[in-house]
């Protein structure tokens, strides 16, 4: 029975259109009978395309005499066209399209019916076309000074091939690329934008060109697909986005000298703070790539203060320490800073023959010199920089609790008094009182 394809065009026009029909099939016992959808339809100028009707039931439609979508009566000017093949019935869609009609109406199977309305919808939508390319780059969230085509666009109408049209979806990526190809990337673990831009022979420009859509490309994850086709598009969406941001002022720092400090130290005596102004204007994109940014107006917020840093200009004393150190004996690094047997060792141990010089790591004052405990014969020097040096084991001290000592000045020799299984010398560093790894600041 055809009333099944008659039904299925008729509910196609109709909803293309937007309005309600009477339908008319024919039934079980192959008698024509109404089907009620809704009110009648205005079907003034309404082109109606059936080539899926035999003749004798064109005619007998059309002797019920009756205003239906189906009839050929005539009665407000209502135009019947009978395409007598499938192909024929589509070319005649595309006619009537370039000639300017928007009411007709396809009665027919599942393919035709489907195909016919694609075309007509794909007409529709053409003339929507310039403002749907402009929504692409679009945020609703922004403000816009203008949103226009560096181009002259314009739309005209041509009879073309049927087999030339493409829907809307399709238009725009041709128009946005230039192409239809798609080529995609699926990021793998380990890959970069670099070696993902050498291996397709590109650079890291054209891959950030290809996928503007994305906002930081140095944050992709494993499985992110990236667009290889470097775009060339056919037309420009030039938008011109107001701005309104704060940004931070850096502050200055202003050095003034003062013989109140040794040569290479500094104070920081007013401490610096950043400012903040205020900054108005346009970002300029092209097809949603920033091409040039426009300050219209910068506000000052807050001032930044300066920082304001002393710097010594009085020659150091060599008793006085100079910050870093030296390493205080020559000899075979046995053990290291950590967990030993168990427990913790805090310095480090160097191993050389008894007698072996021993000199302070770096100026300062003897706190203590003397016995004590394990450590045997000990020398602590106090650097009066928040740094402390132990010298144990020693086999003599050559200096006494009070002196200064220089860099490099010779404190004692190396030996194995206190708990100790031979000859060495077991040094430590310490950080306001905390024991610290010598090897940060020694070689061994």
């Amino acid at each position: 029975y055809y009333h099944t394809e008659i039904l299925r065009g008729v509910i196609a026009a109709a909803s293309l259109f937007e309005c309600n029909v009477n339908i008319l099939h024919k039934g079980i016992y192959k008698r024509w009978r109404y089907i009620e959808l809704g009110s009648n339809i205005n079907l003034e100028g309404l082109i109606i395309l059936a080539p899926v009707l035999k003749k004798k039931e064109i005619d007998e439609i059309k002797s019920l005499r009756k205003p239906l979508i189906l009839i050929n009566s005539r009665p407000r000017g209502l135009n019947f066209i009978d395409a007598d093949n499938k192909k024929g019935a589509l070319q005649v869609v595309d006619y009537l399209c370039q000639m300017g009609h928007r009411r007709i109406a396809f009665i027919g199977g599942d393919i035709n019916t489907v195909n016919a309305r694609k075309r007509l919808e794909g007409y529709k939508a053409a003339i929507k076309g310039k403002g749907k390319l402009k929504d692409e780059y679009i945020n609703e969230d922004k403000e816009y000074e203008t949103i226009e085509f560096n181009e002259a666009v314009e739309i005209q109408e041509a009879l073309v091939s049927l087999s030339d049209v493409i829907d809307m979806e399709n238009a725009l990526k041709i128009l946005q690329k230039g192409t239809d190809e798609e080529k995609v990337h699926t990021v793998a673990e380990g890959d970069t934008i670099s070696e993902i831009a050498k291996q397709y022979d590109l650079t890291p420009e054209d891959i950030e060109k290809a996928n503007s859509h994305l906002d930081d490309l140095h944050m992709i994850s494993i499985g992110d697909e990236l667009n290889l086709i470097v775009p060339k598009p056919y037309i420009t969406v030039r938008t011109v986005e107001y701005m309104e941001y704060t940004e931070e002022i850096d502050f200055e720092t202003e050095y003034n000298d003062t013989d109140s400090l040794y040569e290479g130290d500094r104070k920081i005596t007013q401490q610096g703070d950043a400012g903040e102004k205020k900054i108005t204007g346009y970002i300029v994109k092209e097809n949603g790539r920033q091409v040039d940014r426009k300050i219209e107006e910068e506000q000052i917020l807050s001032e930044p203060v300066t920082r304001i840093v002393a710097r010594g200009t009085a020659k150091r004393p060599t008793t006085v320490a100079s910050g870093s150190f030296s390493s205080p004996t020559r000899g075979r690094l046995t053990s290291g800073f950590g967990t030993r047997w168990g427990r913790m060792h805090n310095g480090i141990d160097v191993a050389g023959p008894t007698g072996t010089p021993v000199n302070s790591a770096d100026a300062g004052s003897v706190e203590f010199a003397g016995y004590r405990g394990s450590y045997g014969n000990l020398v602590i020097i106090n650097h009066e920089n928040g740094y402390q040096t132990y010298y144990a084991h020693l086999n003599a001290i050559n200096v006494s609790r009070g002196d200064r000592v220089v860099k490099g000045g010779r404190i004692g020799s190396m030996g194995s008094t206190g708990r100790s299984t031979g000859p060495h010398l077991h040094f430590e560093v310490r950080r306001n009182g905390q024991p610290v790894n010598p090897l940060n600041f020694v070689n061994y």
